[in-house]
C-alpha cells in the first residue's frame, strides 16, 4: 500500500465549513446603502431652462469627486452642424470641491436653443456621459450683434467668471426655478476591455495562487519528508505558471493604457497616454502593474535553476503582493465608500482568489504532475498525494472563509439596497457569479469529503483529477464574472 495511506488525517468535521457558512448567512443582514455612483447631480443652467441672460459658464455638480483630465464639455447651438461655443478650460469649482466641473465661456451666448455635452469619470474610471438641453430669450440679447447660424452675440458684454459681478458658479439663475440636473448617462461595457479584465485577474491570481502555494503547501510537505526531487520539480512546474501570467500582465500593461485612452480621448490616442498614466488618480494602479511585473519577472531571473533559490521567492512574493493594489485603485475598490473598508476588502478579496484557485491551478499542473512522475510508492514515509491536497485544502479553507466575508463587506460598500441585487444588471451579474462560487463550494465540499478520504487509503487520484479541473474551470468561469462586474457601474 502506498505510504500515502498511512498518514493520519483528520475526518472533516461541521467546523472545516462552519467560516464560509456563517459568512454566506451574514451576507444579507450587513447589505445597506453604501453605494456611491458617479451621476450628475445638477446643472447650472439646469436642463431645459429658459434664461433671461447669456450664463458666464456651465457647472455640472457630481453624486462624487470625478476626474478633471479625461473630462469634458463642449457647448453647442441646437441646429445642425453648429460650431461649438468659445470656451475656456476646463476647472474644478475650488480644491474642495472636485464633484464640480466650471466651464467659462469666452463670449456671451445669443438668443436660441444650446447643447450641452459632457464626458467625465468617477474615481472608478468607469467612462460616463450625457447631455441636455437649455434656451436663452432672443430678448435677453441684442438681435443685431448675433452671428447667424451660431448663436453666439458678438459682443463681450458678460463679466468674466468669478468676479463680483457674476460669481461662479454658473451665472445668471434660470428664469424657471432652481437648478437641477437630468443624467442621460449610458455606460457601456466594452468586450474588449472586459476580456483583458479577465486576463489580468487570471494572471494576477496565477502568480499570487503559485506564491502560495509554494510557501504554505510545498513548505509544509518538505518539512513532512517529502523528497527533493518532488519539491523542486513542484517548484519549477510553479515557476513556469508565473512566467506564463507574467508575459500576460506585461503584454497588458501598454494595452489596458491603450485603452483608457481611447476610451476618453478616442481623436488623440498617442497624444494622451501621459495624461491616463500621470494626471488620474487611478494613474497609480498603472505604476504599481509595472512595478510588480518588474518585481516578478527579477524574482524568477535569481531564483536558481531548480526553482528553489529563497532570495527570488522573496521578491516574486514581494511584487506579487503589489498586484491586488491595481485592481483598488483602478476600479470600484476606490470609489464605494467607506474608501478604507472597499479598498481593504477589494485587496483581501483578490488575494484570497489567488490562494484559492492560483494554488488549485498549481496544485493540478505542478504538484500532482510532480508526485506522479516519480510516484507515490518510491519513498515510504513521503507525504505524497494526500499529504499535498491536505496541505492545499487548509490554506483553500482559509481563502474561501476571507473571499466570503470580503465579498460581503464589497457588496455591503457598492449597493444601495438589497433589491439592487434582482433589480439592476450589475446585481443580477453578481448573482450569477455567486451561482458559480456556489458550484465552486459544493466541489470543496465534495473534495474534502469524498476525495481526500479516497486519497488517505491510497485510491481516489483520478477522481481528485476529475473533480479539481472541474472546480478550476467554474473559478476560470468566476473571475470572467468578475471581469464583467468591475467593467460595469451600478445600473
Amino acid at each position: 500500500m502506498p505510504a500515502a495511506a498511512r498518514i493520519p488525517l483528520r475526518r472533516p468535521g461541521r467546523r472545516a465549513w462552519t467560516r464560509p457558512g456563517l459568512a454566506l448567512l451574514a451576507l444579507p443582514a450587513i447589505i445597506g446603502g453604501r453605494w456611491l455612483h458617479t451621476e450628475l447631480k445638477e446643472s447650472d443652467p439646469a436642463e431645459d431652462a429658459i434664461l433671461t441672460e447669456s450664463p458666464a459658464a456651465i457647472t455640472l455638480t457630481y453624486t462624487t469627486d470625478v476626474q478633471l483630465p479625461p473630462s469634458s464639455v463642449e457647448v453647442r447651438p441646437a441646429a445642425p452642424d453648429a460650431t461649438p461655443v468659445p470656451a475656456g478650460s476646463l476647472a474644478y469649482l475650488a480644491d474642495d470641491r472636485r464633484d464640480v466641473i466650471v466651464l467659462p465661456l469666452n463670449e456671451a451666448l445669443g438668443g436660441g436653443s444650446y447643447m450641452v455635452a459632457w464626458t467625465t469619470a468617477g474615481p472608478d474610471g468607469h467612462r460616463i456621459s450625457g447631455d441636455y438641453a437649455f434656451r436663452v430669450e432672443a430678448s435677453a440679447a441684442d438681435p443685431s450683434a448675433t452671428s447667424a447660424g451660431t448663436g453666439v452675440a458678438d459682443r463681450d458684454s458678460v463679466a468674466a467668471p468669478g468676479t463680483a459681478e457674476t460669481p461662479l458658479p454658473g451665472g445668471p439663475r434660470a428664469a424657471d426655478g432652481p437648478r437641477s440636473g437630468a443624467p442621460r448617462t449610458a455606460p457601456v461595457v466594452d468586450p474588449f476591455r472586459t476580456g483583458m479584465g479577465f486576463l489580468f485577474y487570471t494572471c494576477i491570481i496565477t502568480i499570487l495562487g503559485a506564491v502560495a502555494f509554494r510557501t504554505l503547501v510545498l513548505g509544509p510537505c518538505a518539512r513532512s519528508g517529502e523528497s527533493q526531487e518532488v519539491i523542486a520539480s513542484a517548484a519549477s512546474r510553479t515557476s513556469v505558471l508565473i512566467a506564463m501570467g507574467l508575459g500576460l500582465l506585461l503584454f497588458l500593461v501598454p494595452l489596458r493604457l491603450w485603452n483608457q485612452a481611447e476610451t476618453f480621448f478616442p481623436d488623440d490616442v498617442p497624444g494622451n497616454l501621459l495624461t491616463v498614466a500621470t494626471g488620474t488618480p487611478w494613474a497609480a494602479g498603472w505604476w504599481l502593474h509595472l512595478a510588480g511585473v518588474i518585481l516578478v519577472a527579477g524574482g524568477l531571473l535569481i531564483r536558481g535553476r531548480n526553482g528553489v533559490r529563497a532570495g527570488g521567492w522573496k521578491i516574486i512574493t514581494l511584487g506579487a503582493l503589489l498586484l491586488p493594489a491595481v485592481p483598488v485603485l483602478s476600479g470600484h475598490g476606490w470609489a464605494d465608500s467607506p474608501r478604507a473598508v472597499s479598498a481593504a476588502a477589494t485587496y483581501l478579496h483578490v488575494a484570497a482568489a489567488g490562494g484559492w484557485m492560483g494554488g488549485l491551478a498549481c496544485l493540478l499542473f505542478a504538484g500532482l504532475p510532480a508526485l506522479h512522475r516519480r510516484g507515490d510508492a518510491a519513498i515510504p514515509n513521503a507525504p505524497g498525494a494526500a499529504g499535498m491536497v491536505g496541505a492545499f485544502s487548509r490554506v483553500a479553507q482559509a481563502a474561501v472563509s476571507l473571499l466570503l466575508v470580503t465579498g460581503a463587506l464589497k457588496v455591503w460598500t457598492h449597493i444601495d439596497a438589497a433589491s439592487d441585487l434582482w433589480t439592476t444588471p450589475w446585481g443580477r451579474s453578481l448573482l450569477v457569479k455567486d451561482g458559480i462560487v456556489a458550484g465552486i463550494l459544493a466541489l470543496g465540499l465534495y473534495n474534502w469529503r469524498v476525495v481526500r478520504p479516497r486519497l488517505a487509503r491510497g485510491s481516489g487520484g483520478r477522481l481528485l483529477t476529475r473533480s479539481a479541473a472541474l472546480e478550476l474551470l467554474l473559478g476560470t468561469a468566476a473571475v470572467g464574472a468578475t471581469a464583467f462586474l468591475v467593467t460595469r457601474p451600478l445600473g
